[in-house]
């Protein structure tokens, strides 16, 4: 299938799973959270949190970790995996506010943080750097837009600004990935001691990094094979030592945390097993792999690594949101039905517009359609 093709079989697939996604949103706005999901007192975080939200936001770390790697650390050879990158963490803040939006009791007081400021709150703290990134975001999307319309005076007008929606961009995202692990530590004393840590902040921003170079990895090589064009083999090796070193540091820093704090890591109860296959199997694992040339040449290699490793930012997500607070609740959590085809949904969704924006805008010069045929 031609990616100048308007419609085919996967996007059809991928709409039908996002109107899917939508009625089910619908159901929830008319019905209400009790009715539409298994949320409760006990557990009044779930699936939307943890996915929709939590994780969305970790892996669209690419954005501000490419910006940062070309813009602060001169590594300008890795420009062709800056747009994709941005388009993708647009999409994931996207999803970010649309998944947030249907968790709230009271959705149609999303916008009160705008007016209503408590300096106090980490979340008003999350709140404002969410929308401010996410409109830096959309104004750089926007210049794509303007470039394919060729209207180079705004284009100019907007590179004058750059500078500063470069230093906004990486800043706001420091500040949020951060403090959304700061947000946990509330309530440390409901949480496991495997995750309660007073670094968390810090462990969440790695694990973002972590977290946004592995989705940059997949998304170029996933991308290349879904376009029909090659990889960028000669730059992603690069990058796969990077995502590697970082991944070494942060089982470094999750090592030492857990040492310094005199916790008890051995035992085979459920969340001990899920701890190791975090802290072993998506950190130590792929570094592991990555530290071999020819797992970072190759695309298989650098498929299981990257994925692993992203696979690991989720499931840390899940594990500090749900599974370290368990001890504390007389039942356990299991989403409903809604909320699974909701999650779905906002995948699908996602695609389609990560896919829109790669045929439409100029982040492939060679993928986008000209504005003449449009």
């Amino acid at each position: 299938m031609s990616h100048h093709e308007i419609i085919g079989p996967g996007r059809m697939i991928l709409i039908g799973l996002a109107v899917l996604g939508g009625l089910a949103g619908l159901y929830r706005l008319f019905m209400g959270l009790g009715a539409s999901t298994n949320l409760s007192d006990a557990y009044p975080w779930g699936l939307w949190v943890s996915f929709d939200i939590l994780t969305g936001v970790a892996l669209a770390g690419g954005g501000f970790t490419i910006s940062a790697a070309i813009y602060v650390f001169n590594l300008k050879k890795y420009e062709p995996l800056l747009r994709p990158a941005k388009l993708s963490a647009f999409v994931g803040y996207l999803i970010f506010i649309v998944g947030l939006f249907f968790d709230l009791g009271q959705p149609w007081r999303i916008w009160h943080p705008m007016i209503m400021w408590n300096p106090q709150s980490v979340l008003f703290e999350v709140s404002w750097c969410v929308m401010l990134y996410t409109t830096v975001l959309a104004i750089d999307i926007f210049i794509w837009a303007l470039e394919r319309w060729q209207k180079y005076e705004w284009v100019a007008f907007f590179r004058s600004i750059y500078v500063f929606l470069i230093v906004a961009g990486i800043v706001l995202s420091t500040l949020h990935q951060s403090s959304l692990g700061a947000l946990f530590l509330l309530l440390p004393e409901k949480m496991s001691t495997l995750w309660a840590t007073p670094a968390i902040g810090i462990l969440f921003f790695t694990s973002a990094i972590i977290g946004g170079m592995g989705m940059v990895i997949l998304e170029s090589i996933l991308s290349a094979r879904a376009y029909g064009r090659e990889p960028e083999m000669d730059i992603i090796p690069g990058l796969a030592k990077g995502l590697g070193l970082a991944l070494v540091i942060y089982f470094a820093m999750k090592v030492t945390d857990l040492y310094a704090r005199n916790v008890a890591v051995w035992s085979l109860d459920w969340p001990h097993l899920l701890f190791y296959l975090e802290l072993f199997g998506c950190v130590a694992l792929p570094a592991l792999l990555l530290y071999f040339p020819e797992n970072r040449t190759s695309s298989r290699g650098l498929l299981w690594s990257a994925g692993l490793a992203a696979f690991g930012v989720m499931l840390n997500r899940f594990n500090v949101s749900l599974t370290s607070y368990g001890g504390y609740r007389d039942f356990w959590y299991f989403p409903s039905a809604i909320e699974i085809i909701l999650t779905i949904g906002l995948v699908a969704l996602a695609i389609l517009i990560f896919d829109f924006g790669m045929r439409y805008l100029p982040v492939y010069h060679e993928l986008s359609a000209p504005a003449e045929a449009h």
